[in-house]
């Protein structure tokens, strides 16, 4: 099963950042595949380096664990399974984790190779985009 991060990335306007990919007509999330033996925070601070040369910061809320030496990351928002037929109609299935960031430092430069556009979003904009996911604008309902 294929495994993919993406993050809703939100600058300081409160506003978070759509791509469209070269490949795609519709705006998805920033992020990409989780490289093997590779962590999930590991894999979406790399793609938003790579894709967008970007650093960020995960942000949201923490296990709760009150430990002494345990240090807490933050949590996905969503994790879901996703089951769907290719251009080939081979049927195909991705676990993707979903994020909640922030940026920490960096002027969008995106991969030209991978991306054509990219623009910031309010929540309600989110929601109310024809040519996005379902799920994205799901998502977007709960951060409202």
């Amino acid at each position: 099963m294929e495994r993919v991060v993406r993050t809703f990335l939100r600058n300081d306007e409160w506003k978070y950042l759509l791509v469209r990919h070269k490949w795609k007509n519709y705006w998805s999330l920033p992020g990409g595949h989780i490289d093997e033996w590779e962590s999930i925070y590991k894999a979406i601070k790399r793609e938003c380096m790579e894709e967008l040369q970007l650093k960020i910061k995960i942000i949201w809320n923490k296990i709760g664990l009150d430990v002494e030496h345990i240090k807490e990351k933050a949590l996905p928002i969503c994790i879901y399974k996703l089951k769907y037929n290719q251009f080939n109609w081979k049927q195909a299935k991705k676990l993707e984790y979903i994020f909640l960031s922030e940026i920490v430092s960096g002027d969008i430069i995106v991969q030209v190779s991978e991306i054509d556009e990219y623009k910031f979003f309010t929540i309600d904009e989110i929601i109310a985009l024809e040519n996005t996911h379902n799920q994205v604008k799901e998502i977007a309902k709960t951060l409202k």
